[in-house]
């Protein structure tokens, strides 16, 4: 490795010890923090030799002074004007990656709900927790979710009892105004079977958020969620990990336009027969942005389903990048999995990356996977044109038509609005 990136490697590091430091204390989470911490230096940062990092523009992050920084004066009404109308009695609010009960609200959400810091959480539901991380530090193989784990300063604590139906949406909103922030949110959700939750993301953030929002879904149960990264800036980096059990679902939808590079990576494990996930996704990317998305389908159990359907379009000199699995094991039998991502390059100098892929170990299985890279159809333009539509609105409709196809599909009104925005200002 030449000099330079030893030193590189080497001051960012020192950063995140600072980081490790300023956390670790005396709290309950204490002996899972150093695991993790240990297992994150045994992993070491990712570079350009990982598959999984291969596009992401690593050196810009390990350049940079990140830190925690606690105290941030808020008030209510700034928090108020941020939240969509399906969540203004159910939403969760981290600032600086701290979770803050004091400007949440969730007096909207049936009152058998639990709702707690993680640290309290710890006290009551120890065992599922402590099971739960565990499972992680033996599987869990990316750096920087293993990094959320040791570093997260206060996260929170979701259960959902058994039957239980969320009317309306959770809304997590995640604020961040100072240039050189370390933000590490930590959400943990526990469905118990039969119930039924929906969950809004929406990220205002600078610096470095890194996310990781862990579910586990019990017999029968639904988790329906959304995210959108219009209002962000600087590095995102998501993890969203699920496990699913006997018929449940798993439902995901993603906006993605806002931050200078986006990494979002999923791992769904349908461990019980008859589940379904279902993830789409759509990017709008121009100037320099950058969007990564990495996914991991495990079908671990028979009759199983899942689809992945990704569209990004990519204008002037940004770029993305999907890399997809879908996971077939041995006793997953009548499994049926699909994976499609189309990208759309607006500019000479856009560029998208595309690699689905399968591995199958089981025998009675329908499975497909595509991807197609292509510029703005001719024939559809001139179509338009003859039509009367001049050049330039003919092609905001059609971008507009190759995005909404996943947009309309969010069941969320406020993220569908806001995703048509994101398009609107993408071909600005």
């Amino acid at each position: 490795m030449p000099i330079k990136e030893q030193v590189q490697l080497s001051h960012f590091y020192a950063v995140l010890k600072r980081a490790f430091d300023q956390v670790k204390g005396g709290d309950p989470l204490k002996g899972v923090r150093e695991k993790a911490w240990d297992h994150f230096l045994e992993l070491g940062l990712p570079g350009k030799k990982q598959e999984a990092f291969q596009y992401v523009p690593l050196k810009q992050i390990y350049n940079k002074n990140f830190r925690l920084i606690p105290e941030t004066t808020l008030t209510q009404k700034e928090i108020t004007s941020k939240i969509y109308p399906e969540s203004r009695r159910s939403y969760l609010v981290f600032v600086n990656g701290y979770f803050r009960p004091e400007l949440s609200d969730w007096s909207g959400l049936p009152k058998q709900v639990v709702i707690l810091p993680l640290l309290e959480a710890v006290r009551s539901y120890g065992t599922f927790l402590q099971n739960r991380w565990s499972k992680t530090l033996r599987e869990e193989t990316d750096p920087f979710s293993i990094l959320n784990l040791a570093l997260h300063p206060q996260s929170v604590f979701v259960y959902i009892p058994p039957k239980i139906v969320l009317n309306d949406p959770i809304q997590c909103l995640y604020l961040g105004k100072e240039r050189d922030l370390l933000s590490l949110p930590r959400v943990q959700v526990f469905a118990a079977s039969q119930s039924e939750v929906s969950w809004i993301s929406s990220v205002e953030t600078t610096g470095w958020m890194n996310e990781v929002i862990d579910v586990a879904l019990e017999d029968g149960a639904l988790f329906k969620y959304a995210t959108i990264t219009g209002r962000a800036s600087g590095w995102l980096t998501s993890f969203l990990s699920g496990s699913l059990k006997r018929s449940s679902r798993f439902h995901a939808w993603s906006v993605m336009s806002g931050g200078e590079v986006s990494r979002y990576s999923t791992r769904l494990v349908l461990n019980g027969e008859n589940g379904e996930a279902l993830l789409q996704g759509v990017w709008m990317l121009k100037e320099q942005h950058q969007a990564h998305t990495h996914v991991i389908m495990d079908h671990a159990a028979p009759h199983c389903r899942s689809l992945q359907k990704f569209k990004g379009v990519v204008a002037d000199i940004s770029q993305s990048s999907f890399e997809g699995k879908i996971l077939v094991r041995n006793p997953a039998q009548k499994t049926e999995a699909y994976q499609l991502n189309h990208n759309l390059i607006l500019g000479d100098h856009a560029i998208a990356y595309s690699k689905p892929n399968l591995e199958i170990f089981a025998d009675d299985v329908k499975a497909s996977h595509g991807a197609t890279v292509t510029q703005i159809d001719e024939e559809q333009l001139f179509y338009l044109n003859s039509r009367g539509i001049g050049s330039a609105d003919a092609k905001h409709l059609l971008v507009q038509g190759f995005c909404r196809e996943i947009i309309d599909q969010i069941p969320f009104k406020s993220i569908r609005e806001e995703g048509v925005q994101c398009v609107k200002k993408c071909l600005l």
